[in-house]
């Protein structure tokens, strides 16, 4: 299992167009793919689903994990990190 944790930049978060590049992205990865925010992990989301993503309510500031699992973990998660890192696509 590989696991990154990244702090939301765009400042206003992971709204519906920013959510919806994340879901296209992680979509591409064979691997099983959990996130859930500032270290609550018994309430993980899916991010291959934009409903899952939008109900997360990541704004500015928040803290995401992702934990990836399985072929294709490693470069899931560098995709991951940059494109938060990046801000999310704004």
């Amino acid at each position: 299992m590989e696991k990154v944790t990244v702090t939301v930049t765009n400042p206003v978060g992971l709204h519906a167009r920013p959510a919806s590049l994340l879901t296209k992205l992680v979509k591409g990865f064979e691997c099983d793919i959990e996130f859930y925010k500032n270290g609550d992990a018994t309430k993980k989301h899916q991010p291959k689903s934009i409903l899952s993503v939008m109900a997360l309510g990541a704004v500015k500031g928040d803290e995401l994990t992702f934990e990836a699992n399985g072929k294709d973990e490693k470069e899931a998660i560098k995709a991951i990190e940059e494109f938060v890192k990046s801000g999310c696509g704004e």
